[in-house]
This record gives C-alpha cells, structure tokens and sequence, in this order.
C-alpha cells in the first residue's frame, strides 16, 4: 500500500550551479516519466533534490514537505516519483509530481 503525495517543484525557476537552466529540462520531460530524488542538507536543514533520469536539477522539494522525504527517502521508502505537468490555455505550465511512498 502506498501514501501518494501530490505538490509542486520548488526552485524550478533557478538555474543549477552549472548553468543548466530547470525549465528546459523541465521542458523535455515527458508527462508520467520517472524523476529521482537525493538527500542534502541546506543550510543544516533537510533537503531533497529532485533530478531527471540524466542527474540533473530540476528543483527541490518543497520546505514544508522535505523533511518527510527526506526521512522516507533515508529509509528506502519512496518507491516512485512521477512528472505531472499542468497546462493551461494561456500556454504556462505548473510543475507537479506525484511520490510514492511505502506506509
């Protein structure tokens, strides 16, 4: 039985230290595709990462979710992290995924 937990990509509208620009990997993605997550910690706080099948950034989890993730994550727990864009008519896009989380 699985907990799935729906919300938003934080940070998708910063850069990576790299230069690699989120919203255009972001734009690549497909709906429904397979995103992974790594544990960090930000400013000695609990962060989670949120990284495209080729490892790279698209956002992190949101603040007042991370330390849960990161928690389930730590304990092999988070089974699935799947893409769900919304679309709207005026063209704008809202970045969502759905976890999957092992009770």
């Amino acid at each position: 039985m699985y907990k799935i937990i729906k919300t938003y990509i934080a940070g998708s509208n910063y850069d990576n230290e790299d230069g690699s620009c989120r919203k255009e990997i972001l734009s690549e993605l497909l709906f429904d595709c397979e995103l992974f997550i790594e544990n960090y910690y930000y400013e000695q706080e609990k962060a989670v990462k949120i990284l495209a099948s080729d490892n790279r950034c698209v956002g992190n989890i949101p603040k007042e979710l991370a330390e849960e993730i990161f928690d389930c994550n730590e304990k092999g727990k988070v089974k699935t992290i799947l893409y769900r864009p919304e679309y709207y008519k005026n063209g704008s896009v809202s970045h969502f995924i759905k976890i999957y989380v092992r009770k």
